[in-house]
């Protein structure tokens, strides 16, 4: 079982492309970088909708622990304060357990 972190993030309308890949490549990079996190996954939306967040990141731990440690974590505090702080709009997160969902259908 894992310990997930999955964020939404709604850049401000003057963000440039290249600010919005130095925010996935930064979150990407704290894989290696943080003790307990098994994977770190984002995407930048599609752009097919307005109104939609504009990065997408799902980070996998070994335990809930671990997650509370990477929240003060010199790396991921880094990636906040340099490349997401400076053109984030709006944020939504959830953390959740492996244990705690829910699925129907075929597997993601």
């Amino acid at each position: 079982m894992a310990f997930n972190h999955v964020g939404h993030l709604t850049l401000a309308p003057e963000a440039t492309d290249e600010q919005v890949a130095g925010i996935v490549d930064g979150l990407v990079g704290l894989h290696g970088q943080v003790d307990g996190l098994l994977s770190a996954q984002a995407v930048r939306d599609a752009g097919l909708t307005e109104g939609n967040a504009h990065v997408r990141f799902h980070m996998r731990f070994d335990e809930q622990a671990s997650w509370e440690a990477y929240r003060t974590h010199p790396a991921h505090v880094a990636v906040v304060k340099n490349h997401v702080g400076p053109v984030l709009g709006s944020k939504a997160f959830v953390q959740y357990d492996d244990a705690d969902v829910r699925t129907a259908g075929a597997p993601a």
